[in-house]
């Protein structure tokens, strides 16, 4: 519409119109109007285009810098030993000679990136503890899938998220009066890579349990207790900033926990899972109704009790460990077994040996697994973790996790033996602040696990039990009158049991738990959810290799472990009906998509980061005996076809 002519080469106008003259002049105003006018119409177009763009673009949180950086700085330490080149890797020819071998966490394996000297994370797991995050924007509803998972085209079905559960007023998170939606989470405090714990992962994972979260990896344990004692130690200080950073308001939604959430830690080492969530949960409760009701029949006051029990502790036979070992666990003052009295005969309690518990009922504390709300354990753990760092200030060296915890529940009973004796709302109190100081200071909601049934640690019980088939009558009455049990006490699949949901209904027909190979103790009658393997005498601990095929999932292991590894929709674990109402239990959000274990960090403002398997189970150093297992494979599946 407007146009102008190419300048000739003398610098003249086109029509032969020369600057000087008068019709140049003339029409000099007219062309400057024009282009105003071409001006105008562009920008009050382009203002036009803006506004509608606008109208139709919804609202998008930014990106703060840095985001993704935030969320790979829960990249494990670089503090534990190469990860070898496996075996299948070289069969396959995948090794690159450019590709980082000792990384912890999960990365892609379409696009091996090797790693320069200046992105190389820090030496000392402790680098993130003192970064600030940013201020993160809000999450979106669908979580971040890792890496190495196809996320799927639709985001999976969510339980209620925390931030959109009520308050109700005994503090439980509710999405209605009386219903209750909690979750479910499972600690793994591990410091290196072996093959028991792939055993303890898988047996969890095909079983339905959350995926568990590591804590304490790569964690050199002489860094926390000062000496070249206590191997275990650092398990308290793992769980203990675990439960604190999970209870921070601050943090991410798909990670964090509320005071009621339950929390199960457990030893990965040398335990395996044999029974479904559905039951662990029910059994929880029904233990803490049974421990409450013998705490009120021992209060003997009309003022509202001031004990109750909401964690439970494992229980074995000795009281373990001894005086020498700078803990006053105080056992001869716990309660005693509410088991039957003749469980071992004539001879029950009696320990004429000292180095013989057979005969003792289980009722001193065990560390091998805890179980109870998060707000609950972190008051516990936190008071532990006090009485650990005394001693260590002091020069003190601890060796025994169980002890500093046993040492905790002696403190509990001795407050409740003196609450019992006085009374602080009658003339017994001489000091009712000194009693409530003492109530806040010592009552830790505490208990034990005298039934056996969440978890039983085979240590002093070698003989006690068996891996058998529950249908089988014959088998069970030959073993009983083996260890002198008359009459036969073990009565096949308990009640529990058998309406719980059976994991091998997906890959077979009318799945039977009576035929499916589980422990049982021959005495207790107990069928525990968790089987501890703690006996060591005449090197009982290789039951861990020798018992493996006999569980009822070995023969499946391989099937059921691909099914879990397919990311899915959740669905609640339990439904558990309590006096107060009903309790839904579900996994964290990001259990539907993130189906490898999860590593601590220290820092929950972001999601955790998966860990491979192949660096949490391979064998730390080279085994051996060369005519055994050389890879993590060969030991846990035992089938040939390599790893997963």
């Amino acid at each position: 519409m407007f146009g102008f002519g190419k300048a000739k080469s003398d610098g003249q106008l086109p029509g032969n119109t020369s600057p000087g003259s008068s019709a140049h002049r003339r029409n000099l105003p007219k062309l400057l109007l024009r282009v105003a006018v071409v001006f105008v119409l562009i920008y009050f177009l382009l203002f036009l285009s803006n506004a509608k763009a606008l109208e139709s673009t919804p609202d998008v949180p930014v990106q703060q810098p840095g985001q993704h950086k935030a969320a790979e700085s829960n990249a494990p330490p670089k503090k534990s030993k190469p990860v070898a080149q496996t075996e299948e890797s070289k069969q396959h020819g995948q090794a690159e000679k450019t590709r980082t071998t000792h990384a912890i966490v999960s990365t892609s394996k379409a696009v091996p990136v090797q790693q320069s000297e200046k992105t190389k994370q820090p030496e000392h797991p402790e680098h993130l503890e003192h970064l600030e995050h940013p201020e993160q924007p809000e999450q979106p509803e669908q979580p971040i899938p890792p890496v190495h998972t196809k996320a799927p085209e639709q985001p999976p079905k969510q339980p209620p998220k925390q931030t959109e559960i009520i308050k109700s007023g005994n503090g439980e998170h509710s999405g209605s009066p009386g219903n209750k939606n909690q979750r479910l989470v499972v600690l793994l405090p591990a410091t290196g890579p072996n093959p028991d714990l792939c055993k303890f992962l898988f047996s969890a994972m095909v079983l339905g349990y959350p995926t568990p979260i590591v804590l304490n990896w790569g964690v050199d344990y002489h860094e926390i207790t000062k000496s070249p004692n206590g191997w275990n130690m650092p398990k308290i200080v793992g769980i203990t900033k675990y439960l604190d950073a999970a209870l921070d308001p601050e943090a991410h939604p798909d990670e964090k926990l509320h005071e009621d959430d339950i929390v199960l830690i457990a030893d990965g080492y040398d335990v395996w899972f044999q029974l479904p969530p559905d039951v662990l949960l029910k059994r929880y409760h029904e233990s803490n109704a049974r421990a409450n009701a013998r705490l009120r029949e021992q209060w003997p006051y009309s003022s509202p009790m001031p004990m109750r029990q909401t964690i439970i502790g494992a229980s074995e036979k000795n009281c373990f460990p001894p005086p020498d070992a700078g803990v006053k666990m105080r056992c001869d003052i716990l309660p005693e077994s509410p088991l039957r009295p003749d469980l071992y005969g004539p001879d029950t309690d009696n320990n004429h040996n000292s180095t013989d518990f057979h005969t003792v009922r289980p009722r001193f504390i065990n560390g091998g697994s805890y179980m109870g709300p998060a707000g609950d354990l972190r008051r516990h753990f936190r008071r532990v973790l006090f009485k650990f760092e005394s001693s260590v200030g002091r020069g003190e060296r601890l060796w025994s996790e169980q002890g500093m915890s046993g040492e905790v529940l002696g403190e509990q009973e001795s407050w409740r033996k003196w609450r019992r004796k006085y009374d602080d709302s009658g003339d017994d109190a001489n000091d009712a602040d000194a009693m409530s100081l003492m109530q806040r200071e010592y009552e830790y909601h505490f208990g034990l696990d005298y039934h056996q049934e969440i978890s039983i640690p085979t240590v002093h019980a070698e003989k006690d039990g068996w891996i058998i088939h529950l249908n089988n009558k014959a088998d069970i009455a030959a073993r009983s009158e083996k260890l002198g049990i008359s009459p036969v006490r073990l009565q096949g699949v308990p009640a529990d049991v058998k309406v719980a949901p059976n994991p091998l209904k997906a890959i077979a027909d009318s799945p039977d738990w009576g035929e499916m190979g589980l422990y049982a103790d021959f005495f207790t009658e107990a069928v525990p959810v968790l089987l501890h393997h703690n006996a060591w005498i005449n090197d009982l601990k290789n039951r861990r290799s020798w018992w493996w095929k006999d569980m009822w999932y070995f023969k499946y292991l391989r099937q059921l472990v691909t099914l879990r590894m397919t990311p899915k929709d959740l669905t609640p674990l339990a439904e558990v009906k309590v006096e107060s109402g009903n309790i839904t239990y579900w996994a964290q959000p990001l259990d539907n998509v993130r189906r490898r274990p999860r590593y601590f960090r220290g820092s929950l403002a972001q999601p955790m980061t998966e860990m491979e398997y192949d660096t949490v189970c391979r064998f730390e150093e080279p085994p051996e005996d060369k005519s055994g297992p050389q890879t993590w494979w060969d030991e846990v599946f035992r089938d040939g076809k390599g790893g997963i």
